[in-house]
C-alpha cells in the first residue's frame, strides 16, 4: 500500500469513528431523557385540564401506541374523579397560524371523539377563550378530535 492510500485510510476511519461515537452519545441522551420528558408533558396534560375543568381529572401513567402519529402523539390515562370512570388524555401537535402547538383532547370509551380541553402552552398572553384566538382552525380541531379513537385503537397492552 502506498502513503497516499494508508493516509486516506486513517482519515475516513477517524472521520466514521468520530460520527459513530456522536451517534451513539445522541442515542444515549435520548434514551436517558425520555422518562422527564414523559414527565414534563404529563404535568403539561394536568395543567390544561385544571384550567378547564378544575380537579376532575387526574392524569396517570404514559400508555404506548402503535401508530405514526407517535412521533406528534402522547397519550396519558386520566381518572374522572366526579364519575370514577376512566379515559384518555391525548396531546396532539397541531400546526396552525402561530406555529405548531401541543393540543390535549379528552377521550371516553363509548364517545364518538375526543373533547378539546386546550393548548399546553403558556397562553396567558393571548386574549380570548376561543380556541381561534390561540392557534389552529376549528376544522382542524375537529379533525383531529375524531381521529382520536383511531389513535387509541393501537393502544399497546401492558402484560
Amino acid at each position: 500500500m502506498t502513503a497516499e492510500i494508508k493516509l486516506l485510510i486513517h482519515r475516513y476511519g477517524a472521520f466514521t469513528v468520530i460520527v459513530l461515537v456522536l451517534f451513539f452519545l445522541l442515542a444515549i441522551v435520548t434514551l436517558l431523557s425520555r422518562d422527564t420528558w414523559k414527565e414534563k408533558l404529563q404535568t403539561s396534560v394536568s395543567d390544561v385540564l385544571s384550567a378547564k375543568y378544575g380537579t376532575t381529572y387526574v392524569v396517570g401513567d404514559y400508555v404506548d401506541i402503535q401508530t405514526p402519529a407517535v412521533v406528534s402523539a402522547a397519550v396519558y390515562k386520566i381518572t374522572d374523579t366526579e364519575n370514577s370512570t376512566e379515559g384518555r388524555a391525548v396531546l396532539l401537535r397541531l400546526t396552525g397560524i402561530s406555529g405548531p402547538a401541543a393540543a390535549v383532547y379528552t377521550y371516553f370509551d363509548g364517545d364518538e371523539k375526543g373533547t378539546f380541553a386546550g393548548y399546553a402552552a403558556n397562553t396567558h398572553f393571548l386574549s380570548g377563550d376561543d380556541e381561534l384566538d390561540y392557534n389552529a382552525s376549528k376544522t382542524q380541531i375537529n379533525y383531529c378530535a375524531q381521529q382520536i379513537p383511531v389513535i387509541l385503537s393501537k393502544e399497546v397492552e401492558k402484560k
